[in-house]
């Protein structure tokens, strides 16, 4: 029988099997790993924006200088609700860039007036970009803009806040002109619904900045300007971008007190509808009076202008400025208040290099008012209608109107009738007389004279052209031959004779003075009646 053999267990010398050595590794790589990427992991930044459109989570990337510099990591709204929290996961490389200053915007594909941009993204997708700041703070909550800022692409100038409660708003890359020239761009445009108002950021190119100071004005320009004025109709139309998407236009007043204070980075101004809501705006010498007319004021406009000896020296700042109460009135005394805004820098001229007082001119045109200055309501243009204001001193006859010496503590300038409106009163008054003449009868009393007369010159003409009148020339001839055959034997010497020559003679000087009447009677036998050599009489209605 066999003997079975008992086997022997040899215990391993080794703590640890070699199995475990395949794990082990992998976490010794992975730790490196980790500690690695902690190592290269940069800042954790907040972006808001107003929609997440074309972002992914995890896609997205961050750029600068399209070198990719992070990733989008989450999207969600924020607690508002009027927006979205992107957050994004740096590298650390850009940690030094996320300061105070530093500027996001995306990058997408987009057509607008500045052309065609971002065509890049068409397949790798929209990317957010960034420019980095320089500030000593720093900072890792930002907000990203729709365009890029316009210091992002390295150009100088200064950047502006504007501020106004318009009836529309600018889209972001619209012009900001100045006489017709760009000279800056619309960065940012949002509406604030808390105080309904509109906050545009731009940006002003250099050197265009010197033309900016505390007097600068801003107003939204459609980029067409239509003014219809006594001129006539004019038309002005700024650059194409403008055309489009409309444009921020500025000037900046020399007359203005404040003109030579110069602004600084991000200095706010208002902004206001248009450049006629501007020049309705009163400065610090403005000179306010009123004017009452009796007329209709149809056609007058607040803006109209006021003019003296046709220079515009103010405008009409308000129409129907009943005091309170006063309007019931209207139908009682038949007049209406118009307030006239006087404007010394219009006097004065925009390069004058003098600018007086307002006392200075208030005591000059009191002194106009005391020598006969009225107010008339003229005619701007026949075309259209329109009215203006115009200041005369002349002396005229007209009665004045002026119920009040100040009306609503504004001195009351005296109006006279005048212009289209005189004249058309006038002319009425004369159609009225004219309709109140006897017409009717005075041409039928004419008729009946003109029959009479035709009556009379056909029975003169009958008369004339009768064989009687034409045999008369023929008798007196035979007459006086029997005459002289009865003389012929008396002696010359004797009284008889000499009478009988006498009445010959007589007699042949009167042929000779009947000569030229019977000859013009054979020519034109109604020459007894009318006189050729004066004009044909005009006849005449009774009074």
């Amino acid at each position: 029988m066999n003997e079975t053999k008992k086997a022997h267990i040899r215990p391993s010398k080794t703590l640890f099997s070699t199995v475990w050595l395949i794990p082990l590794i992998a976490t010794i790589i992975g730790t490196w790993l980790l500690i690695d990427n902690l190592r290269a992991r940069g800042p954790e930044i907040t972006l808001l924006m107003d929609n997440a459109d074309g972002i992914e989570a995890n896609n997205t990337t961050i750029r600068v200088l399209n070198v990719e510099v992070g990733r989008v990591s989450s999207i969600k709204l924020n607690p508002k609700g009027d927006g979205v929290e992107i957050t994004a996961q740096l590298n650390r490389q850009s940690m030094d860039l996320m300061r105070k200053d530093t500027q996001f915007w995306v990058v997408k594909p987009r057509i607008d007036q500045n052309g065609v941009t971002g065509l890049s993204t068409l397949l790798s997708g929209s990317y957010i970009s960034f420019s980095p700041g320089h500030s000593t703070e720093e900072e890792r909550v930002f907000h990203v803009a729709e365009l890029p800022p316009i210091s992002a692409l390295g150009q100088s100038g200064i950047r502006l806040t504007l501020k106004g409660k318009n009836s529309k708003m600018l889209g972001a890359g619209s012009p900001v002109l100045f006489q017709s020239h760009i000279v800056g761009t619309v960065e940012t445009a949002k509406f604030n619904p808390d105080d309904q108002s509109v906050h545009y950021s731009i940006f002003i190119h250099s050197p265009n900045e010197s033309l900016i100071n505390r007097a600068s004005r801003f107003w939204l320009d459609s980029g067409i300007d239509v003014r219809m004025d006594g001129g006539g109709i004019s038309l002005k139309t700024a650059p194409v971008s403008a055309l489009l998407s409309g444009a921020i236009s500025f000037d900046s007043p020399p007359y203005s007190p404040t003109a030579n204070e110069k602004v600084s980075n991000g200095a706010e101004f208002t902004i206001y509808n248009d450049r006629a809501q501007i020049e309705n705006q009163a400065d610090e010498r403005t000179l306010y009076y009123v004017a009452f007319f009796n007329t209709s004021i149809r056609g007058l406009d607040v803006g109209a202008p006021v003019i003296y000896k046709g220079i515009r020296i103010g405008n009409v700042a308000d129409i129907a400025y009943f005091q309170d109460g006063d309007q019931q009135n209207l139908f009682q005394n038949g007049y209406i208040p118009v307030r006239l805004r006087i404007e010394p820098h219009l006097i004065e001229g925009e390069n004058s290099q003098q600018r007086h007082s307002k006392t200075h001119w208030q005591n000059l045109i009191q002194a106009a008012l005391n020598q006969g200055l009225t107010a008339t309501l003229t005619s701007n243009n026949l075309v259209l209608g329109s009215k203006l204001i115009e200041l005369s001193d002349t002396t005229s006859q007209t009665p004045t109107l002026k119920p009040h010496g100040t009306y609503h503590g504004d001195i009351v300038i005296a109006t006279r009738s005048g212009g289209l409106d005189e004249l058309q009163t006038q002319l009425n008054k004369l159609l009225d007389k004219f309709n109140a003449l006897p017409l009717d009868k005075t041409v039928g009393e004419l008729n009946g004279s003109l029959k009479e007369l035709k009556t009379t010159l056909q029975s003169a003409n009958k008369l004339l052209t009768g064989s009687q009148t034409q045999q008369l020339p023929t008798e007196l001839n035979q007459t006086l031959q029997t005459l002289r055959q009865t003389l012929h034997g008396i002696s010359p010497q004797s009284p008889v004779y000499q009478d009988a020559q006498n009445t010959l003679q007589s007699l042949e000087r009167t042929l000779k003075e009947v000569a030229p009447l019977i000859q013009t009677l054979k020519e034109k036998p109604n020459s007894l009646i009318f006189n050729s050599g004066s004009p044909d009489p005009t006849p005449k209605g009774s009074r």
